[in-house]
């Protein structure tokens, strides 16, 4: 689903033959030839350059579950997240997006919480800058239909109960990005976070995202948001 090397040939004004470049999303690898194939023809407007600060293999180790956690830490800024709220709780943060969203989201100054149902790797997690790691039964479990707020925000990758829990226990104004469903796709909760705190459950699509907000994002993690370690 990621690619990345230089132009061949290019019938847009936009390349030139040997530009570094790479694609993620717009169905690469479901509809269309993916990054395992030899060559990729693609439209001018699935492609980004690849900005001063990346390569194509550190572009890569990115790759979409970096972009996707880039996706989701700009639309909760937009949204107004801030330290001050509170920390950010990562589910399924030994995963791709998840460990980069640690990494991304304690770069940028925030306390970080990291979920994750493999204990041994919360040390590692912590390396990441999570200030603390959690198990999966580690989680305020408040069936109330709103719990004390314990979190400033979330970047969920699991979805199901472990969301619905969640928005229990968001604080006033923050926000929950939505990316995963390895828990469930079901979401069984009230809407008693979202009118009598404002907590804000935002959809995170990575494949269909326009060309300037991607050109944008990539470029930032290139930038002041590229993980310390990449």
């Amino acid at each position: 689903i990621d690619a990345a090397g230089h132009v061949e040939r290019s019938a847009s004004p936009g390349f030139r033959e040997g530009d570094a470049v790479l694609v993620t999303g717009f169905g690469l690898s479901f509809d269309h030839d993916g990054g395992f194939a030899e060559y990729l023809c693609c439209p001018d407007d699935w492609v980004v350059p690849i900005p001063a600060g990346l390569d194509p293999r550190s572009a890569m180790i990115l790759g979409t579950a970096g972009f996707t956690a880039a996706l989701a830490l700009h639309r909760m800024l937009v949204n107004g997240q801030q330290p001050g709220l509170g920390p950010i709780l990562v589910t399924g943060a030994s995963g791709g997006v998840g460990a980069i969203a640690v990494n991304l989201f304690s770069h940028l100054g925030f306390e970080v919480a990291a979920v994750s149902g493999k204990a041994e790797l919360h040390d590692w997690l912590r390396g990441l800058g999570a200030k603390q790691g959690l198990g999966r039964n580690d989680l305020p479990d408040d069936r109330r239909p709103l719990g004390r707020a314990v979190w400033g925000g979330a970047v969920d990758n699991v979805g199901g109960e472990m969301l619905a829990q969640i928005t229990r226990t968001v604080a006033t104004w923050g926000n929950i990005a939505s990316i995963g469903l390895a828990g469930g796709h079901e979401l069984h909760t009230t809407v008693m976070p979202f009118i009598l705190r404002g907590v804000s459950l935002l959809g995170i699509h990575s494949v269909e995202v326009p060309q300037p907000l991607r050109g944008e994002l990539w470029t930032r993690l290139a930038s002041d948001w590229r993980p310390p370690q990449i």
